[in-house]
């Protein structure tokens, strides 16, 4: 409540509001950083778990640690009227490091927000390989942390959403196939005619932040996605980067053996040289699934929320970030 004066000088009360806490993790990757500018840019207060030291921002409280200090993420939640869980892994070098982060991390944050006074609503980000748990260590991790929120969340209301592949500005991965393109030769690391459906990141952060005001959605796991119900090819992604770099490249595609091979290496060198594959045998059977489209209820259905860029679009604008930042 706020006490202000008349044009007489005769004071008055108004009722004012606070503003929405949103506590985040993975606050610093690429869709975190997305969606922290997007809840600062309307209104909402952001208190964000980092283990690295990061710039003062006025909107934005930054707690030190990682998902297994307890008082950390006792300090996120405290008060908070949304969890965005986003913190995961997409590579590890061991399954036990994917489900330690991608499945154990959802059951500790979860009965803590659980436990708060505010019961707050958890939205976690999870993936549309959870849909297709036998083809992966992440794929399973990522299904077993959806499973273990709904068995934690007790009377917490909860969402999960199960985005597609994400792509936009500041991300490193879809950088690899401008790159592949730009170099005139792209070899397409699995069948070209397989459909997958897309998202693009700042699309995504509007679905979720749509997600978090909505009732409908407590309670239920949605897919997100560009709204384009056949998806696209592996050519269709090569074709519009070719399209917006204005180059011809060679398209090879490579064999799944040939692929299989070099996962079967790339693991062995890891183990020597001590770093973490991207490119492993469980990898291939993902990017050779034949379906990666959204099938299931869409987060369009129960919001107004309707995503604002389509394939072609989204690439010019991530394709200018990268050029704008000396990346191609």
């Amino acid at each position: 409540m706020a006490v202000i004066s008349d044009e007489k000088g005769l004071p008055f009360f108004i009722m004012t509001t606070a503003p929405q806490i949103a506590a985040v993790t993975g606050a610093t990757g690429f869709v975190g950083k997305h969606l922290v500018r997007e809840l600062v840019a309307q209104g909402i207060q952001v208190r964000a778990l980092t283990r690295r030291p990061q710039e003062d921002n006025d909107n934005v409280t930054w707690v030190n640690g990682d998902l297994d200090n307890i008082a950390a993420l006792e300090s996120l939640i405290s008060g908070a009227d949304i969890v965005y869980h986003l913190a995961g892994l997409v590579k590890a070098r061991t399954k036990q490091d994917f489900f330690r982060v991608n499945s154990e991390s959802v059951t500790t944050l979860a009965t803590l927000a659980e436990k708060s006074g505010k019961k707050p609503h958890f939205i976690l980000l999870s993936s549309l390989a959870a849909r297709e748990r036998h083809l992966s260590s992440y794929a399973e991790s990522k299904r077993q942390g959806e499973e273990n929120l709904q068995q934690s969340a007790g009377e917490m209301p909860w969402t999960i959403l199960r985005p597609p592949g994400i792509y936009g500005p500041e991300d490193t991965e879809t950088l690899k196939i401008f790159k592949a393109v730009a170099s005139r030769f792209a070899p397409i690391p699995g069948d070209p005619f397989n459909r997958a459906s897309w998202v693009y990141a700042p699309d995504l952060v509007q679905a979720m932040i749509a997600v978090a005001d909505n009732v409908k959605c407590q309670g239920k796991i949605l897919d997100v996605d560009d709204g384009k119900d056949s998806g696209y090819s592996l050519r269709d992604l090569y074709e519009t980067a070719a399209q917006e770099l204005r180059v011809r490249p060679l398209r090879v595609t490579v064999p799944k053996i040939i692929l299989k091979t070099i996962a079967y290496g790339n693991v062995l060198f890891s183990t020597l040289f001590r770093y973490t594959p991207m490119v492993t045998p469980e990898k291939v059977n993902e990017l050779y699934h034949p379906d990666w489209i959204c099938h299931g209820t869409h987060v369009m259905k129960l919001t107004n929320w309707n995503p604002e860029t389509n394939l072609e679009k989204g690439f010019k604008a991530t394709l200018k970030w990268y050029k704008d930042n000396n990346l191609i």
